[in-house]
Formats: C-alpha cells, sequence, structure tokens
C-alpha cells in the first residue's frame, strides 16, 4: 500500500500484516459472494493507514487524497464485481458508463482531498496573505447566503 512507503521500525510490520489480511478479505469477498467482507477489507486498510499515522507521525502527509482515493476505487470496483455476479441483462454501455462514473469519483475525491490539503497547509502558515484569503473566504460566504436568500424569496 502506498501508505506505507515511508513507514517506520513500528508502523511496518504491523501495516504489511495488516495489509495482507485486507487483501485476504477482499479476494474472499468476491470469490464468495460476502459483500460484508468489502468493508472489513477497507476497515483493515484505513487501519494499516491510521497505524502508519499514529505511529510515524508525519507533519503533512501529501499522499492521503491518493490513499482516500484509491479506498474510493476500491470500494467501487468490489462491489461492482459482486454486482455483475448477478445475471441481470444490462443496457448497451451500461459498463462504460459505470466505469466513467467511477472515474469522476475518483478524481473528485483527488481534488477535493488536495483542495483540502491545500487549505490545512495555508492555515498553518501566518501573515497578511492568510488574512486576505480568509476575508475574501468569510465575503464569499456571505454572498452565497444573500444570492440564496434573494433567490427564495
Amino acid at each position: 500500500m502506498l501508505a506505507l512507503a515511508d513507514a517506520g521500525e513500528v508502523a511496518l510490520p504491523v501495516g504489511a500484516r495488516l495489509v495482507a489480511l485486507a487483501l485476504l478479505a477482499l479476494v474472499g469477498a468476491i470469490v464468495l459472494g460476502w459483500s460484508s467482507l468489502v468493508s472489513v477489507s477497507l476497515l483493515l486498510l484505513g487501519a494499516a493507514y491510521a497505524t502508519h499515522l499514529a505511529a510515524d507521525d508525519p507533519a503533512l502527509d501529501v499522499r492521503a487524497p491518493l490513499v482516500a482515493a484509491g479506498l474510493l476505487v476500491t470500494a467501487e470496483l468490489a462491489y461492482w464485481s459482486l454486482e455483475e455476479r448477478e445475471e441481470i441483462r444490462a443496457e448497451r454501455g451500461e459498463s462504460l458508463r459505470h466505469l466513467g462514473v467511477v472515474t469522476l469519483l475518483a478524481l473528485g475525491g483527488l481534488v477535493a482531498g488536495s483542495a483540502l490539503l491545500a487549505v490545512a497547509d495555508l492555515a498553518r502558515a501566518d501573515g497578511l496573505a492568510i488574512d486576505l484569503l480568509g476575508a475574501a473566504a468569510a465575503a464569499g460566504a456571505l454572498l452565497v447566503v444573500v444570492l440564496y436568500a434573494r433567490r427564495t424569496d
């Protein structure tokens, strides 16, 4: 898993075991058709990442959006695989549309996570630029409220 690339001596063996169990649960979910094992595998992958964060205490992990997008894609593809076991005839092009939705979800999650990471990084900074950015954000929020209030009248 990407999150364990720079894990320390404590987090690496624990994380590697959790990832191995997650892979086993995911394969079991797909082979046996048990959707509850997909949740278990995602939980174990999240626990491996949380172990790395807790044990190694990185300042600001820039790979967090990639980990989140990876978990999202894993969940979507695993549940999609389970849905495909049913013998329901889909419309023509349905698989391509579903793949497009999964891709857009992953990209949207990656963009949103990156934006939140950038905001979190800015929140640690000081200075006039940050004050101006905060004032602009407050003005933007007020503008949205005013426009919404005018629209409902």
